[in-house]
């Protein structure tokens, strides 16, 4: 039984083994120590800086750019879909793409209606 499993075993051991040699050799052959404050700042143009680098970032951008990621996926899973649709013409696989399409549906729905993609 562990003969199944030997080369997966092997092959975390190796990964472990050259990760570990990798973080010793970069801290055996990185620098020792820090070469100025100044090396650490945001800019290092010579000029002092005139603002914050961090500055508070909408929440909507980050609902819209999550809600096109949902629906990018959804082409994901529906073109292979609409390729193959002549050949696999099945009673259920109609009926999972018609649930599939109503839970888009019904998130698109959700969507509009508490105005998620209203920029004011």
């Amino acid at each position: 039984m562990l003969t199944e499993y030997l080369p997966f075993i092997l092959f975390g051991l190796l990964a472990l083994t050259v990760g570990i040699i990798a973080l010793a050799f970069s801290s055996w052959m990185g620098p020792k120590k820090m070469e100025s404050d100044n090396k650490f700042e945001p800019y290092e143009c010579g000029m002092d800086q005139m603002d914050s680098p961090h500055k508070p970032f909408a929440l909507k951008f980050y609902t819209f750019a999550l809600l096109f990621i949902l629906f990018d996926i959804e082409t994901v899973f529906l073109i292979p879909w609409a390729f193959g649709y002549r050949n696999f013409l099945g009673t259920g696989t109609i009926v999972s793409m018609l649930v599939f399409m109503g839970v888009l549906g019904f998130g698109l729905f959700y969507i509009i209606k508490t105005r998620a993609l209203e920029w004011e």
